[in-house]
């Protein structure tokens, strides 16, 4: 009888662990494993879109987050007279070799239970292009501090399930609803950055339209 029961116990207990959607241990939180860099993978189900546009999440330990999102289809960016008197004097001077872009949006960020929230006060631009000799060279064109306000802010349902992190919320990006549509930043970011990073915004949002879930991967 007492055999009977053991195996009862340990049945149930190993099919508890099987019905578990949570990568957690006894040792590590959910916020200690969303510690590192994710990458996107799909949108909706849709691995189209990870390969036009380049996004990844940096969390840290300390609470510091870097979302950057970038690619190729931000080339637009280097016709940009702004985008180009930036460039004056450096090594992408010459803005037909430029490839694409970057934003990189800098803050905090807080988990609790599967609720994520982000704020940003931080962004800088960067173009990144190919060269002779030099090879792939990323060179910073902007740094703004953010004005606080609801376009520099993202809330997530946050599920982390077998290694995969999965994120759905009203908006896919800052400035981008998940419909599609994007918002005007540049009353946050100051100065000609702002309007960089408003077409970068909307160049964004015709990638990302009707995706409100997103999934990363670690790579």
């Amino acid at each position: 009888m007492k055999f009977e029961q053991l195996l009862l116990c340990t049945c149930m207990a190993l099919g508890l662990m099987a019905c578990s959607d949570s990568d957690s241990s006894p040792t590590q939180s959910k916020a200690d494993l969303l510690v590192g860099t994710w990458y996107l993978e799909a949108t909706e189900g849709e691995t189209a879109v990870a390969s036009l546009v380049n996004v990844s999440y940096a969390f840290q330990p300390d609470g510091g987050i870097r979302q950057r999102i970038g690619g190729e289809f931000l080339r637009a960016l280097r016709e940009t007279e702004a985008v180009q008197a930036a460039l004056e004097g450096e090594e992408l001077s010459n803005t037909d070799r430029i490839d694409g872009a970057n934003l990189n949006w800098i803050g905090q960020w807080s988990l609790a239970g599967d609720s994520l929230h982000v704020a940003f006060n931080l962004l800088t631009i960067e173009v990144f292009g190919d060269l002779p000799i030099l090879g792939k060279i990323t060179v910073p064109i902007f740094e703004e501090e953010l004005a606080p306000a609801a376009q520099t802010q993202l809330d997530y349902v946050c599920q982390l399930v077998d290694g995969v992190l999965t994120l759905r919320g009203a908006s896919a990006a800052v400035g981008v609803d998940a419909d599609g549509g994007s918002q005007d930043v540049s009353a946050q970011i100051d100065g000609i950055a702002g309007q960089v990073a408003q077409q970068a915004v909307e160049l964004l949002a015709t990638q990302l339209e009707g995706r409100n879930t997103q999934v990363y991967i670690r790579r």
